[in-house]
């Protein structure tokens, strides 16, 4: 995966399709529980905002982005060094990118998601606040992610 792709999604200089065909592989599983990233990085940071979020959720309701893909994208995004945003004016964002890298204990990247997502970030819904409970199987969910270059 390159970010520099992304980034041209996100100014509206590379399709939805060249985004999934860039992201598509970028991740390889080892052993179920490991996984590894390959994710070329940009020479600058760019600033990610809510409106290109919902740009993403609009490929991905729209089928031009498998839902899946979010979970590549969204962890990139949060590994990153170069793609940059303000939690503190935006904790949504922030939280979605959060939700979209870990979707197996957060919100599983269906199409409903999705749509809740793309609520969620236009204000149309409130994003619901999470419980948290060790005692219920979230002790059991492993998952390590390794981005490299």
């Amino acid at each position: 995966m390159r970010e520099e792709v992304l980034r041209q999604f996100f100014e509206g200089k590379a399709s939805a399709e060249e985004l999934a065909a860039d992201v598509a592989g970028s991740t390889k599983s080892v052993g179920g529980v490991v996984s590894y990233q390959k994710v070329e990085e940009m020479e600058s940071d760019f600033r990610v905002n809510r409106s290109m979020l919902v740009a993403l959720c609009d490929a991905v309701l729209a089928g031009r982005l498998a839902p899946e893909l979010l979970h590549e994208i969204g962890f990139a995004l949060s590994a990153s060094d170069r793609f940059v945003w303000d939690a503190d004016d935006d904790e949504l964002a922030s939280d979605l990118i959060s939700d979209w890298s870990s979707p197996e204990i957060s919100y599983p990247l269906t199409i409903e998601n999705i749509r809740r997502c793309k609520a969620w970030l236009t204000n149309e819904e409130p994003y619901p606040v999470k419980k948290v409970s060790l005692g219920k199987g979230l002790d059991r969910v492993l998952s390590i992610r390794y981005r490299t270059k």
